[in-house]
């Protein structure tokens, strides 16, 4: 094997053949970009994903039981109290907020004091402060929208209109104690944060982060922050696959001028093809010089391309050279994240294109004979 890997450089890198070594190195450009450019761009798709997961967790925790029960699901909360991991039962109304003149249909998320300090991530205004019976945190974009400011009031009514017995609609008011921002799914324009008064009578609902809690008892209630965010993670994950499907024709294409490089370079190593073959090389020998020969070329450029892009990440993510308009995107910069599983997949697939394309011009060797060659060249 040592030998036929040395035949193979030596064709790779001929003495005084630019010819040869130009086709190569297109070959191998063509390569390296393709490799590269499918890690860069899922990478960043990658980012954009750990956002929407990390920003919706913020707001809504990892998992989620809906209508809590203590009979059915106490096991999980005593798990999660046993190794302190923070939680929150909750309970969601959807109400109309009216100001003035204006009015926005709302979700109202009753929670306690304790679930906002520990539990949920909110980038509020104001240092927080324990929230009254009659204080609220809304989302900025709400906030805006209505033109409010903490410190004023609004009123918040049921959306089914229930009246009181002087036909008014039964309405509450509450003081805007703090605001909230967070852009993703629109939280901040239709999200309001207030206190749980009474839970009796109500079909309260659960939060948690930890997955070994689930370990303790599997619920068909349960639901993950990609169940509840299904559309729009299916919608990411189907840019994914059309990404890497439609960068791997650049895979495609510089197999094809790899296919192409191998023709070429066969015929001109004629004469040493056959002083190989008289001095007893078989067929299947002189395939394998090829095959290692096409896979220098190529898995040197999908490694060094991966390398490159994986290089580029690095630098992104410690200093930031990418900005990016907040307005538009969410974040300030370019965010940028790689699995081991991606990798793998480009590696795999990368490596059979280029082991497929290699084995193509290769079989017209078999009907090659040291004589047939040397009748040629003569």
């Amino acid at each position: 094997m040592n030998l036929y890997f040395l035949i193979a450089k030596r064709f790779l890198f001929p003495k005084k053949k630019f010819t040869s070594s130009a086709i190569n190195f297109v070959s191998f450009v063509g390569l390296f970009i393709g490799a590269a450019s499918i890690v860069l761009s899922i990478s960043v798709l990658n980012g954009f994903q750990d956002i929407l997961k990390s920003e919706s967790i913020k707001l809504y925790g990892q998992f989620e039981i809906e209508n809590y029960s203590d009979k059915a699901d106490k096991s999980i909360k005593d798990y999660l109290d046993s190794n302190n991991h923070s939680y929150s039962i909750y309970n969601v109304d959807e109400l109309i907020i009216i100001s003035e003149n204006k009015q926005s249909l709302i979700q109202f998320k009753s929670v306690t004091n304790q679930s906002i300090t520990d539990f949920y991530n909110l980038y509020l205004t104001e240092k927080h402060e324990a929230l009254y019976d009659n204080e609220i945190i809304i989302g900025n974009a709400l906030a805006s929208r209505l033109s409010l400011d903490i410190g004023d009031k609004v009123k918040i009514i049921s959306k089914d209109f229930k009246f009181s017995s002087f036909g008014v609609p039964e309405a509450r008011e509450f003081i805007v104690a703090n605001i909230f921002n967070n852009r993703i799914l629109r939280a901040n324009d239709s999200l309001i944060f207030g206190i749980i008064k009474d839970s009796k009578n109500k079909n309260l609902s659960f939060e948690f982060n930890t997955s070994e809690a689930l370990n303790t008892n599997l619920s068909s209630k349960i639901s993950s922050w990609k169940d509840r965010n299904k559309q729009l993670y299916e919608a990411t994950e189907i840019e994914k696959k059309i990404t890497f499907f439609t960068l791997s024709l650049i895979i495609l294409v510089a197999s094809f001028n790899l296919s192409s490089s191998i023709m070429q370079i066969t015929s001109k190593k004629l004469k040493d093809l056959a002083i190989l073959m008289s001095l007893g090389m078989n067929k299947t020998g002189i395939k394998i010089i090829f095959i290692i020969y096409s896979y220098l070329i190529g898995a040197g450029a999908i490694f060094l391309g991966i390398f490159f892009a994986i290089l580029i990440i690095n630098i992104q993510n410690s200093f930031a050279l990418i900005k990016l308009d907040p307005e538009f995107y969410l974040v300030e910069t370019l965010p940028m994240n790689l699995f081991i599983g991606d990798i793998f997949v480009l590696v795999a697939g990368s490596l059979v294109l280029v082991g497929i394309f290699s084995l193509i011009p290769l079989r017209f060797v078999k009907d090659m004979s040291p004589n047939q060659i040397i009748n040629r060249q003569i």
